[in-house]
């Protein structure tokens, strides 16, 4: 732990434009999180449970992630936030870690400064830094709840201005493969801007307009390096009317696909709708439905296609489903996702995605939430003649049960149930065409501090 301090004083140091004029570590503040998530899941990989020469497979794991927020100001109009991450150890694994195994696994995920009022009006940012908010169907960096307890991040600026009634940002970084100072070939490297306009201050309608571009460089076209260009322009409105909200969003793919000679032309769009109702004496009540469309190729990757008509998000955190979500496209391996990565889910990229279902908050144990969900789970397009699954399209239905326990505002505790039947697209591929379901058991635990 000395080390661990003595690196976080010397970036205060070094982040300090002016040591003379700045108080070191002006208005420190520490807080952050300790979460826990055990999960014990079997046959989501090879749903083949019972097959001759397949071995079941079976996922149980604990796994703990901590972590560390500091903020402080450089100056009364310059801040600072950095984020420590530690997510590496399993419960169980061989003998204890000793202080430098914990400071190599430690991980500086936030680093930044931020400046007030640039010009008068523009809060700007710029290092290492989280963006979005869970869920989001087009780009999210940050914590995720996947299995894994994965942390993502972005190094960039990002420039936010607020009026009385509308905001706007820009946000502009690399993601992640740069290949360093002094490269010659960017041959695949991303660039990333994104701008975003809402209005602020109404009670019942949040509204706001976007525009993403992603640029990966140098793609080989006919002897010449040129760049692949994808825009996403869309829009997401939410509103809520009493005890009724809903929201809406959409968005469209366009630009050139220099990995298919052509452009982009994918679209997708995303609908819920739900209801709070109070009973008296009773409890709360939140039924819900959910409806989510993404455009696909005809094949599994779109290649030779005259228009890519897969939906392509930037960084996509829509996940449904508490073992479709779980085990997405993002996990560390295919060992880890759902069949084997074949089936697992990439936001609404060739996708087709309904759910429905409640949420309960009884009176007598109103710290108590419990829910019931069902999904269902399909590919947009797999084109013709697709021998191996025969052209079916269903990849399966997942029924959620889950009792959250709300300890107090910053203390809680879930437990989820989730069973996984596979749809005629698995079923069509497994040894012997039959397919077992999938189960999952998850504990997981959030103390914000």
């Amino acid at each position: 732990m000395k080390k661990l301090l003595g690196a976080v004083l010397a970036l205060a140091f070094v982040v300090v434009t002016s040591q003379a004029n700045a108080e070191l570590l002006k208005n420190f503040k520490l807080g952050g999180s300790v979460e826990l998530d055990a999960v014990s899941a079997r046959n989501v990989v090879t749903f083949a449970k019972g097959a001759t020469g397949v071995p079941t497979d079976h996922v149980g794991t604990a796994q703990t992630r901590i972590m560390l927020n500091m903020d402080w100001d450089l100056l009364d109009d310059v801040h600072s936030k950095v984020t420590l991450t530690k997510n590496n150890r399993v419960y169980g694994a061989a003998g204890s870690e000793n202080v430098n195994g914990v400071q190599i696994a430690t991980l500086l995920d936030q680093a930044y400064f931020k400046i007030d009022k640039v010009f008068g009006f523009v809060d700007s940012t710029f290092g290492r830094q989280f963006y979005g908010e869970a869920g989001e169907l087009i780009a999210y960096y940050g914590p995720r709840n996947s299995y894994g307890m994965t942390v993502t991040a972005i190094d960039g600026a990002r420039f936010d201005w607020t009026g009385e009634k509308a905001y706007a940002t820009v946000v502009m970084y690399e993601p992640a493969g740069h290949p360093g100072l002094g490269a010659s070939n960017y041959a695949g490297v991303n660039d990333v801007r994104g701008f975003i306009v809402g209005n602020k201050g109404n009670e019942n309608i949040d509204a706001k307009v976007y525009v993403w571009n992603q640029a990966t460089h140098g793609v080989a076209v006919g002897g010449e390096l040129k760049n692949t260009n994808l825009y996403i322009p869309g829009f997401k409105v939410k509103g809520k009317f009493g005890g009724l909200y809903g929201s809406l969003e959409a968005a469209f793919n366009f630009g050139e696909d220099r990995s298919n000679s052509g452009g982009f032309s994918g679209k997708a769009l995303i609908a819920d709708v739900g209801m709070k109702a109070d009973v008296e004496r009773i409890g709360t009540f939140n039924p819900w439905a959910q409806f989510g469309y993404g455009s696909g190729n005809g094949t599994a990757a779109g290649v030779n296609q005259q228009h890519n008509m897969d939906f392509h998000a930037i960084a996509t955190d829509y996940r449904p489903g508490a073992i479709y979500g779980r085990f997405d496209q993002t996990d560390l391996t295919a060992g880890t996702q759902l069949y084997g990565g074949v089936a697992a889910g990439n936001g609404l990229q060739n996708r087709i995605i309904w759910g429905l279902g409640v949420k309960a908050t009884p009176s007598a144990l109103n710290k108590l939430t419990a829910g019931l969900a069902y999904y269902d789970f399909n590919f947009q397009n797999l084109g013709k003649g697709t021998a191996a699954n025969a052209g079916n399209r269903h990849i399966g239905s997942e029924v959620d049960v889950t009792a959250e326990w709300k300890h107090s505002e910053n203390v809680s505790l879930k437990g989820t149930l989730g069973d996984f039947q596979p749809g005629g697209f698995i079923v069509n591929q497994v040894v012997g065409k039959h397919a077992s379901p999938a189960l999952l058991s998850a504990f997981d635990v959030c103390v914000k501090f």
